[in-house]
């Protein structure tokens, strides 16, 4: 079990997290979403021991994660937001180097989670894209077979085909029974890999609960463009909320379930349906009931 009690972290600028209280279980995916600076990178870098509490305490499996960094480390699967690596070395020199110093002599899950990014490791790091940068990282962080994976911001400078491949790589690690805490700055990601959620501003968390229930409390909007202009203005007389209409395409709001949505428009020739993408702040106001909306400047800001 990963466990926070009352844990909170102030820095001499006024950045850091307060009062984190929560827990995750084996066999469980959390995510902590929020925009820059809201706390995420603070949270799981205290879970590495790279920072000391200021109150509280975070614990893996009982064994605190101050005093008991080095044993942990070796449990851990990590993922650091931003890092970098050496540049003259390739993916696969890079990764055999972390390998010794892990003991490990089976290098098979290695290769197979390469092979599954579509990375080549022969590669030099300092010719690689970001993204192969990125899977390259990924690689380290799970090679190892770790009971632990923290993931700070894991999709990251990835294409579609990539991120939906990491996606299935979170869910198998779920099976096995790992746990797993990833942050993202969207909640997208946290809809299709997370079972709950921590939705953090400013260094607090103002909602935690599972996926299901922020699901049915998110609104989601879709871009919908009909056959004609008459049929976009027909549809816009059903009984949902249009948030903006412009010849034969209109952008639709609904709430929780989306069978309404297309029993509706299989009355209609639809030439083409895409979701657009829910910003951080209107999520803020969706689920946490507009309080988020309610902070002041003049609070204390918590910064990543």
């Amino acid at each position: 079990m990963i466990r926070f009690k009352n844990l909170t972290k102030r820095f001499e600028d006024g950045g850091g997290i307060a009062d984190f209280s929560f827990e995750v279980e084996e066999g469980e995916v959390f995510g902590l979403v929020g925009s820059k600076g809201s706390g995420k990178t603070t949270a799981l870098r205290m879970l590495m021991g790279f920072e000391y509490p200021t109150k509280g305490r975070c614990a893996i499996n009982g064994k605190d994660c101050v005093r008991a960094a080095s044993y942990l480390h070796r449990m851990t699967g990590y993922l650091p937001d931003g890092f970098s690596l050496p540049a003259v070395l390739t993916g696969r020199q890079f990764l055999r180097s972390n390998a010794e110093m892990r003991g490990m002599r089976n290098l098979e899950n290695l290769f197979n989670t390469a092979k599954k990014l579509d990375l080549n490791i022969d590669r030099k790091i300092g010719d690689m894209t970001s993204a192969d940068v990125q899977k390259t990282g990924i690689v380290c962080a799970l090679m190892h077979n770790p009971p632990v994976i923290l993931l700070d911001n894991p999709f990251r400078n990835l294409d579609s085909r990539t991120r939906s491949v990491l996606v299935d790589l979170i869910l198998e690690e779920k099976e096995k029974g790992k746990m797993v805490i990833l942050t993202s700055d969207t909640v997208d990601i946290a809809d299709l890999t997370c079972d709950r959620v921590g939705l953090l501003d400013k260094g607090s968390i103002v909602y935690l609960g599972d996926v299901e229930n922020m699901r049915e409390n998110m609104y989601r909007s879709y871009l919908i463009q009909f056959g004609s202009s008459r049929s976009a203005m027909q549809f816009a007389k059903e009984a949902f909320e249009i948030k903006s209409m412009k010849d034969r395409n209109l952008v639709v709001s609904v709430q929780g379930e989306l069978l309404p949505l297309v029993r509706a428009l299989a009355n209609y020739h639809v030439t083409s349906i895409e979701p657009v993408p829910l910003s951080l702040e209107e999520t803020f106001v969706h689920i946490y009931g507009g309080l988020h909306a309610e902070h002041t400047d003049s609070e204390t800001g918590f910064f990543d």
